[in-house]
């Protein structure tokens, strides 16, 4: 082995893969990185056997060479700490030699016929996405995703839908559910839906860059995103994502309120300082003139802000309802443009099978007016 590579290109392809790089003491080749030719680049790859991800860097000049594994955070450690420089690597009695024009170092290596790869799998459906549209609807979907397992497992994870022209991603922890679409241009496509694990989705979010093309695979038990000189692969969660998603969705509203996402963001923010630490609840009271935002803790301290609003509606309507503020802050920072839709609900009645009536509180509607592909819904509790 006789590599000479550029730093910095080598620099931010380790970067891309370390996410996935584990001090597992149990398996010590996660903590590596293999590091294989592959044409004119050289390919690095780490996983922590739930996500693989492959990053390719364009080197200098290179012979041909067996793959080799080493020691990922210590490497990556080493070659962030150089200048924009030539780096020289070399393989002598299993260590790796990594030399410039003042500093040299000596790294330890395992067999690279024990890093685990995973196993090239049939695709069911391929389509094609722009990186950015794929990252925003993540983002404007990931947070709501669970993040205990020990809760409802398959919660813990995004749901892709797949349909003609469109991808559908939905995340919910049972308080708050995100749902938003984005339009592909592929109408023969097979109907299908897959959970991404959060870990994945997570680190899916961080590699995805730029405003070139990525081609998405999905099989049976694993789904892939390539883009041009990285490879990101995915088992898939195996159970069922809750069947009845759509019927959280609030159809309409008992009032409507039209604000400005940085007036409501702010007072939520301030009201919920002084809100029980450990629920961080505060309470809506709201007409269609104006939101009353209050909280208070066992140490008796309040908060309370107005925010007048001038709806258009001439009802009477009042509604006062509980919320986790960092559930609300959440949605209304992942809803585009100036202005926030919050749809809230009262108490209603539903007609039981018996001639019982039983009172339910339908959860609130909160959405941008410019995005009509996206829908947050934050239920409330009593505080």
């Amino acid at each position: 082995m006789n590599i000479l590579i550029n730093t910095s290109e080598f620099k931010n392809s380790l970067h891309e893969v370390m996410g996935v790089v584990n001090k597992d003491m149990s398996m010590p080749i996660l903590g590596h990185v293999l590091i294989e030719k592959e044409d004119k680049n050289i390919k690095i790859t780490g996983t922590n056997l739930e996500v693989q991800i492959s990053s390719s860097a364009t080197f200098l000049e290179a012979d041909e060479f067996d793959p080799v594994t080493v020691s990922g955070r210590k490497l990556y450690d080493i070659v962030r700490a150089l200048d924009n420089q030539e780096l020289q690597i070399k393989l002598s009695n299993n260590k790796l030699l990594l030399n410039t024009t003042n500093s040299s170092f000596k790294l330890s290596t395992l067999p690279s016929n024990s890093f685990p790869q995973f196993d090239d799998f049939k695709a069911i459906e391929t389509f094609a996405v722009n990186q950015n549209e794929l990252l925003d609807l993540m983002n404007k979907t990931s947070f709501s995703m669970a993040t205990n397992p020990d809760v409802r497992f398959i919660l813990c994870g995004l749901l892709l839908e797949i349909s003609s022209n469109s991808i559908t991603a939905v995340a919910t922890d049972a308080h708050r559910l995100a749902i938003s679409s984005l339009k592909i241009e592929k109408s023969n496509i097979n109907n299908i839906s897959c959970i991404i694990p959060r870990k994945a989705v997570l680190e899916l979010i961080r590699v995805l860059q730029g405003n070139k093309e990525a081609k998405v695979s999905i099989g049976n038990n694993q789904i892939s995103v390539d883009t041009k000189g990285l490879s990101f692969v995915s088992k898939l969660m195996d159970g069922k994502f809750p069947a009845g998603y759509k019927k959280v969705i609030p159809v309409t509203a008992t009032i409507d309120i039209l604000l400005q996402k940085q007036n409501i963001r702010s007072a939520l923010q301030r009201v919920s300082i002084l809100a029980n630490e450990k629920f961080k609840g505060v309470r809506l009271e709201a007409t269609n003139k104006a939101v009353v935002l209050s909280s208070e803790n066992p140490e008796q301290e309040e908060a309370t802000e107005t925010i007048e609003y001038g709806g258009q509606s001439t009802d009477s309507n009042k509604i006062t309802a509980g919320f986790n503020a960092s559930y609300l802050i959440e949605a209304i920072n992942a809803c585009s443009g100036d202005d926030v839709v919050i749809g809230l609900n009262g108490p209603i009645e539903r007609d039981q099978a018996s001639t019982e009536k039983k009172q339910k509180t339908e959860g609130t509607l909160i959405f941008s007016p410019s995005d009509k592909n996206t829908k947050y819904v934050v239920m409330p509790y009593n505080i």
